[in-house]
């Protein structure tokens, strides 16, 4: 023992054999660890030099919702068949600036559905999570510390999007086809984390 060791306690390394449990723990704690750094790759986008192109691409586009509203008031011309396309260019383009902007260029209604029904994927996709734990360690001693992670990532989450869309009411948008498409959406959209 060298003078770095002196006083130091030698504790012989337990190893343990893998489980299921761990392999679906390690398989919960890659999935949100890859939907956390593929959120921020997203978000870097933010810092990237090419904004100057996609904020005039969001000026001509608000410029266009304003000739869309002149064409349905002059020729009764219906934007709302191409919602799903504005929807499409809006997600594409939604990291130049906050949600509530971008969703901000459709009706509030509308806005506030999407927001709804992302809401509720990201919920469920929480939610099963935790089932899955309640389901499969019942009474495992690490299972409790894992319920409580979920449980605190799931209402940050949450709480993130309460922030930006303060009149979200999850009753009512179960009913609402538009949060019902925004839901499934999400949820294809996470589907992919979950197999990887």
């Amino acid at each position: 023992m060298n003078w770095l060791e002196k006083g130091c306690v030698r504790a012989a390394p337990a190893f343990k054999r893998r489980s299921p449990q761990h392999d679906m723990i390690s398989t919960m704690l890659r999935q949100g660890h890859l939907s956390h750094r593929s959120a921020s790759k997203v978000f870097e986008g933010q810092k990237s030099t090419t904004i100057a192109p996609l904020l005039a691409t969001e000026n001509t586009s608000s410029e266009k919702v304003e000739e869309f509203s002149t064409q349905a008031s002059a020729y009764r011309f219906r934007p709302s068949v191409l919602l799903p396309f504005a929807a499409c260019v809006s997600s594409s383009f939604g990291m130049i600036d906050p949600p509530r902007k971008v969703l901000g260029s459709v009706s509030p209604q509308l806005g506030n559905s999407y927001a709804a029904g992302i809401k509720l994927a990201i919920g469920d996709y929480y939610n099963d999570q935790i089932r899955e734990i309640y389901a499969e360690m019942p009474e495992t001693p690490e299972a409790l510390p894992l319920k409580e992670l979920f449980k605190a990532l799931r209402d940050a989450e949450l709480d993130d999007i309460e922030q930006l869309f303060p009149s979200i009411e999850a009753c009512a948008a179960k009913q609402d086809t538009v949060a019902q498409y925004a839901k499934t959406i999400t949820q294809l959209l996470l589907q992919p984390a979950a197999h990887a």
